[in-house]
């Protein structure tokens, strides 16, 4: 029997076609949805006043109507946008919980389709939010299919789901083709907020450690204490960076550094549900160090790929930046390993292949075949 050959529709974070905001969670939605796209058709789909179609290689990017912009009472599409998100077979929304992913979600349930859920970090109030207070059952996003996770840390916060669940990881972005090796600084690329850690990294340096720091500065007030504590050490900013850019600084780097802080909060720590940077960084043939926060560890074979230091240790992350950057044949030795390592376990081909098998395990298990693992 030939395989199910499904359309999927990949809902990101990010849900407006207008003043988007592109951080981790529209990244993987996109690259994600690029790489599924070369094994079955695939939408990217966002919303705006006006429809529109346009096209990305093998993926189709899809602007379906709305009403208008406002939330208050709903997602303000018309009921034919609905009826033409019903054409698809896999509803997969990468951000919850919001007022989309909830009306998404129960329709899928009342039309047949498949809907599957990614947590990248987010989300907002919800009516089955404040129901759900009441009763688990009255929260509508207990009603989906299945639960795809980006690291076995994500899949933590579910453990209380019943339904089948799967961990796709991520991919690196561009061609895994090693760099010629330069080395002679750390690299810090990210977003200029606390809980990325990049504070930490400058108190951490010595005076003769340089530094390059990639990143957009959300508050100047955070920047101007960053440029404060970076005065008398090679450190150099670079806040208006392309992606060709940042294409360039991982290839020039010693090591890559993603050294988040812990961020609690009532509902959990989800600020890194996946390193992205960490993996790009070993994409590019580069050792990494990260904190042993969230889910960093589990992208990083320490001692191998890179190094994993305890968030609050600056003088551990001090030595090991300048254990790496002053020994050129360390750096290398470690990044061919780190390359080996994603190429093994963290491409988007596999990312996707992972997911189109997860949709076809729920495919099966929906006619009865067989079942799909409860666990991540």
């Amino acid at each position: 029997m030939p395989e199910w050959i499904p359309r999927v529709l990949i809902l990101p974070s990010s849900s407006y076609s207008r003043q988007r905001t592109i951080g981790g969670g529209e990244r993987y939605a996109l690259e994600y949805a690029r790489a599924l796209s070369s094994l079955v058709p695939t939408t990217l789909g966002l919303f705006d006043l006006t429809e529109g179609i346009t096209h990305d290689g093998t993926l189709e990017i899809r602007n379906f109507p709305l009403n208008h912009f406002s939330e208050r009472w709903g997602f303000p599409a018309p009921s034919e946008t609905f009826q033409k998100i019903g054409g698809f077979d896999v509803v997969h929304t990468l951000c919850f919980p919001t007022v989309l992913s909830e009306a998404v979600v129960a329709r899928c349930r009342w039309k047949h389709q498949i809907s599957v859920l990614t947590d990248v970090g987010g989300g907002g109030r919800t009516l089955s939010g404040y129901l759900s207070r009441i009763s688990r059952r009255l929260d509508l996003h207990r009603m989906t299919d299945g639960l795809a996770h980006l690291s076995r840390y994500s899949g933590s916060f579910f453990s209380t789901w019943s339904q089948p669940q799967t961990v796709l990881f991520g991919g690196a972005e561009g061609d895994l083709t090693p760099a010629p090796f330069a080395g002679g600084h750390a690299l810090f690329v990210g977003r200029l907020l606390p809980h990325k850690g990049i504070l930490n990294v400058i108190r951490a340096l010595d005076r003769e450690t340089p530094l390059r720091v990639v990143g957009r500065p959300y508050d100047l007030d955070y920047f101007a204490q960053l440029q404060s504590e970076a005065r008398g050490k090679k450190v150099t900013f670079l806040t208006n960076a392309s992606d060709a850019d940042i294409r360039r600084e991982y290839a020039a780097a010693s090591v890559v550094l993603q050294p988040s802080l812990p961020r609690p909060t009532a509902g959990g720590d989800k600020s890194e549900l996946l390193g992205l940077v960490a993996l790009e960084g070993m994409a590019a043939g580069r050792p990494v160090i990260v904190t042993r926060v969230t889910s960093l560890p589990e992208l990083v074979v320490d001692g191998e790929t890179g190094f994993v230091v305890p968030p609050d240790d600056l003088e551990a992350l001090g030595n090991r930046i300048r254990e790496l950057v002053e020994n050129p044949a360390l750096s290398e030795r470690m990044g061919q390993n780190a390359r080996a390592h994603v190429r093994q376990h963290f491409t988007w081909p596999a990312v996707a292949a992972r997911g189109l098998e997860f949709y076809r395990a729920l495919e099966r298990k929906r006619r009865g075949q067989n079942s799909v693992p409860s666990r991540p």
